[in-house]
């Protein structure tokens, strides 16, 4: 079952790999890291938390988002349930003292590391509880990242680290570094909102850094406006849609 300490014990486990994998990690298996980064990050967490299911604001083939939930479980940034319902919180209440992801009014601290401690209101995310699947991916969400990690070990046992907590402790830093970062430093398109734009996120966060153009257009699933901003989620929720 899916609970705030396991997901930090979780996730202190991924630190401490990260940190392991700096001293004995082969360039191919950072070449992994990446590529698993660009799974969990790019095609879980931006495409499917983010703009499917926080916003809806794509139409994604049917299979996309069962097959995007689960490549993002095992980036061991929480549930699609409890991802959501504070993501859309974060929204409803964006840069005031309700704002979960506040780092003015949370702390930076708490933003980057322990977001996972923030209390999950199922009233933000009925249409997801009412869906078997999420329900499930809720209740089992361990056991789904369990069953990845045992065929890893299986294959190569330095792969539960270079194929899955690294990836895992990546993803969990660039993703808190939008709510963190993107509301404290970074230039504004628009005026209407504290979000900011940075365009290292932009790049390293598949789309992510370019938060001022959200907030301002929050059913928009292109985060970049221009050529030059760079979004890559954007990119290939184009290319699944002309399909």
């Amino acid at each position: 079952m899916l609970s705030p300490r396991s997901l930090l014990t979780a996730q202190i486990g991924a630190h401490l790999a990260f940190i392991y994998l700096l001293f004995v990690g082969e360039i191919w298996q950072w070449g992994i890291v990446f590529a698993v980064y660009f799974f969990t990050g790019c095609l879980g967490m931006t495409m499917t938390y983010h703009r499917l299911l926080s916003h809806k604001s794509w139409n994604a083939p049917f299979w996309f988002q069962y097959i995007g939930t689960i490549i993002a479980t095992v980036g061991l940034t929480g549930s699609a349930i409890s991802w959501v319902a504070i993501h859309r919180k974060h929204h409803k209440h964006a840069d005031t003292e309700k704002d979960p992801h506040s780092p003015t009014f949370k702390g930076f601290i708490y933003c980057q590391w322990f977001s996972m401690f923030e209390p999950v209101e199922v009233r933000y995310v009925l249409d997801l509880t009412r869906k078997n699947f999420f329900v499930y991916q809720h209740k089992f969400y361990f056991l789904i990242s369990f069953v990845y990690a045992a065929i890893l070990w299986f294959i190569d046992p330095m792969a539960v680290i270079y194929a899955w907590l690294v990836p895992a402790c990546v993803l969990w830093n660039a993703g808190s570094s939008i709510v963190t970062l993107s509301h404290l430093v970074g230039f504004r398109s628009y005026k209407s909102n504290m979000a900011r734009n940075h365009w290292l996120l932009g790049i390293f966060v598949w789309g992510e850094g370019w938060h001022n153009n959200h907030h301002h257009a929050v059913n928009s699933p292109y985060f970049g406006e221009y050529w030059w901003q760079i979004d890559v989620g954007g990119w290939v929720i184009r290319l699944l849609q002309k399909k």
